[in-house]
């Protein structure tokens, strides 16, 4: 006898949700825990084909919001026309890794806290998380520590997946317009995630990856190590530039088509798309952090003597700024050209598009970390004193906050404006 509609369909409705005495661990953490063609992914055991046609949902949706370059899909504003200091280069779209996109700018569309925040909750780690955190496209946190563990985080603290390397995560991750999450690792692999957490690829370099990948439009990955790797999204070697020493310092994509990374020799080096140096400019001391690039593609970078550097997009020097200690963090750059840059001497510096000194600000520790600034100006950067700090514009102390260790994290902002960041003592704080 044939069943009834009604039960054939009560029947999909059981099958989907999982049946009774079919119970999945929660969160689940990898394939593995999943029955039948379920697999883990956001810490629940869903079928493949659903999570697919989400994950194409959300690409497409990502995609029209890039086109159109709106607001709500985390694009830049452009500088007021009103200022007559509109941009050269047109603005790009926030996206999810280190310093908010290619150009290392440092803005973010979401605006943080303006009054000082409390912890809504802290995820923790077995280790000290020098990484920063970013925030992917549908609110989840990304973040590794050196406990080996790299995890997805729910914007409610709740673990959704973890994927363990074979050493630390001093590297930011980025996230690629399809949901392809890229992370190096000091394992000496640059590794490939789905949004569910599993394994696309991995490719070993020559030595540790402690700087953070970055994604071109194109879908190719750039990253640091022995030298400057590029990848395409398949995971295959396009090429790789042997450079002097260790590269700590994490590439950024200029639009005039190069890659700019530092090396711990001492120079800044322009590599082409194709994979040939164009220019290599002295900055006088190891390049620890990233450069930045400007609206109108003066490039800068700090180095280990204390200066910060702008050079020309053909790599000659336009200025050189000279701190009271080394500038490991990656200068962030406001809409109005003023250039916001921590220093080991214990401040945090403005700068004016020309080199000069607007305001500087005093912590009670080394500023290692990058600051971001928000569409209102607000500048949130962490310190070794333990805090995290809130500046205005010009400099004025709108609250500090004590996270009890140092803060080496840079901050990311969620769209609701919680503000995330990771600290020595191996917790990812939300505040808001």
């Amino acid at each position: 006898m044939m069943r009834s509609a009604a039960a054939v369909a009560l029947c999909a409705v059981l099958v989907s949700c999982g049946a009774a005495d079919t119970p999945q661990p929660v969160p689940c953490m990898s394939d593995r825990e999943c029955r039948g063609d379920r697999i883990c992914h956001e810490g629940r055991c869903r079928f493949a084909s659903e999570v697919e046609e989400e994950l194409e949902r959300q690409r497409l949706a990502l995609a029209e919001d890039q086109r159109l370059g709106t607001a709500g899909s985390g694009g830049e504003e452009p500088i007021d026309a009103g200022t007559g200091e509109a941009p050269s280069l047109a603005p790009v779209a926030e996206q999810p890794m280190f310093m908010g996109g290619p150009r290392r700018t440092g803005r973010t569309v979401h605006r943080g806290p303006a009054e000082e925040p409390q912890v809504a909750w802290s995820y923790r780690t077995r280790a000290r998380i020098f990484a920063s955190p970013v925030v992917g496209r549908d609110g989840t946190i990304y973040v590794g520590s050196q406990d080996r563990s790299f995890s997805a985080i729910a914007p409610d603290g709740t673990l959704r997946w973890r994927y363990t390397g074979n050493d630390k995560f001093y590297s930011t991750a980025a996230v690629a317009p399809d949901g392809t999450i890229y992370v190096g690792c000091d394992d000496q692999t640059l590794v490939a995630l789905t949004a569910a957490g599993q394994l696309r690829w991995r490719h070993r370099a020559g030595q540790a990856i402690d700087g953070s990948p970055v994604v071109d439009a194109e879908g190719s990955v750039y990253v640091g190590a022995d030298g400057l790797y590029a990848f395409g999204a398949d995971g295959a070697l396009r090429w790789h530039v042997t450079l002097p020493g260790h590269v700590r310092s994490s590439p950024a994509l200029h639009p005039d088509g190069f890659v700019v990374v530092g090396t711990a020799e001492g120079k800044l080096v322009a590599v082409g798309l194709d994979g040939r140096v164009r220019w290599e400019a002295p900055a006088g001391a190891s390049i620890d952090g990233a450069a930045s690039i400007g609206d109108d593609g003066t490039i800068y970078v700090g180095n280990d003597l204390g200066h910060v550097l702008a050079l020309a997009p053909d790599g000659s020097e336009k200025w050189r700024f000279e701190t009271g200690g080394d500038v490991r963090a990656t200068p962030a750059i406001a809409r109005d050209g003023m250039i916001v840059v921590g220093s080991y001497d214990r401040n945090l510096y403005a700068l004016g598009p020309d080199g000069t000194e607007r305001w500087r600000a005093e912590t009670a520790g080394r500023i290692r970390a990058s600051a971001r600034i928000d569409p209102d100006g607000r500048i949130y950067v962490g310190s070794q004193d333990d805090f995290v700090y809130a500046f205005a514009p010009d400099g004025q102390l709108l609250w500090r906050y004590n996270l009890g260790e140092d803060v080496d994290s840079s901050v990311a902002i969620g769209r609701d404006g919680t503000l995330y960041v990771g600290s020595d003592d191996g917790g990812l704080y939300a505040l808001r």
